[in-house]
């Protein structure tokens, strides 16, 4: 049963500091979020931005420096047994029994996880099905590749029937069909009011999954919010892209469209025009077409794509995008 919680994470200034050798490395800098129950993350970031960190001390994995933070209603520090008891966590490298076949190791980890001996065979069954490793579990995990290995982790992870999932890169290693067939599967977890977690330096593979991002460097949350809202702050900041495509006299309709007040830029194309406005002006486009001998055949505003939005702030922190 998925719990009724406005936030299923919340934390408050949590900090992670690592100390090697006379130094200090700040992997985790005072962040602060709220995630929302039934919702798709995006954990977002290059490598060393501190999303791993960030993950296990939600899972109890190692302790914070300070502040705090809860998970489905449990304290991270206090209660993170029970935190565990209900999420499914796909850490990065994932590790199996090579001897073992794929059934065997997940009967293994239903064990640890105290999964009743009555249900372990369905559940196995079950988690199989769903990554495509049916045809395949008899083989012994040895002679798995990179990417079936991957798909026996997402398995591992769904086997506690979870409230909560949180994958780390989970992508890696898959490929385009399995890539594929992971999406499909989040969306199916969401369907069915779960949260999921996709951690990733791999924007554009899982990006257009998420509700909400976050984006990591170097500890620190440099941007967070809702995909939607993001995309209309970003709009609103450099301009709607509007591009339509028509017949007549478009030089003189150009030229008009360049008079108004809210047109910072207009780009006269081979069958149509494309413009920046400082708001959608979609409908004085369409009023205005006539008035120059101008039959508008088509016409959309160009909304940025998540690439657009996150270039702006990986540029902003000097972050390359893996």
């Amino acid at each position: 049963m998925i719990l009724s919680l406005d936030y299923v994470i919340e934390t408050k200034e949590l900090t992670k500091i690592y100390r090697s050798e006379g130094k200090e490395v700040l992997a985790v800098d005072h962040l602060n979020l709220n995630v929302e129950g039934s919702s798709i993350l995006g954990l977002l970031g290059p490598n060393g931005a501190g999303k791993t960190t960030f993950i296990m001390m939600l899972t109890g994995l190692t302790l914070p420096t300070s502040g705090s933070a809860k998970v489905l209603g449990y304290d991270i520090v206090k209660e993170s047994k029970e935190i565990r008891k209900k999420v499914g966590l796909l850490p990065e490298g994932f590790g199996f029994y090579d001897h073992l076949t794929a059934p065997q190791n997940l009967e293994y980890i239903a064990a640890l996880n105290d999964i009743p001996k009555a249900e372990r065979a369905k559940r196995i069954d079950e988690a199989l099905s769903l990554v495509g490793l049916q045809d395949v579990k008899e083989r012994k995990v040895g002679g798995f590749s990179r990417g079936i290995k991957q798909r026996l982790g997402i398995a591992q992870a769904l086997l506690k029937n979870p409230e909560l999932l949180i994958f780390d890169e989970p992508t890696i290693g898959l490929d385009p069909e399995g890539a594929r067939a992971f999406k499909d599967l989040v969306i199916r977890l969401h369907k069915e009011g779960k949260t999921v977690i996709l951690s990733t330096h791999l924007l554009f593979e899982v990006g257009p999954l998420c509700h909400s991002v976050v984006v990591m460097n170097r500890g620190r949350a440099i941007v967070q919010g809702k995909v939607k809202d993001l995309v209309e702050k970003l709009m609103a900041e450099e301009g709607y892209r509007i591009r339509f495509e028509g017949k007549g006299n478009l030089e003189a309709f150009a030229e008009g469209l360049r008079k108004l007040k809210e047109v910072k830029e207009v780009r006269l194309e081979t069958n149509g025009i494309s413009l920046i406005a400082s708001g959608d002006i979609s409908v004085q486009i369409g009023r205005l077409a006539p008035t120059y001998g101008v039959e508008v055949s088509t016409l959309r505003v160009e909304e940025p794509t998540l690439e657009d939005l996150f270039m702006k702030y990986y540029r902003k922190e000097g972050i390359s995008i893996g």
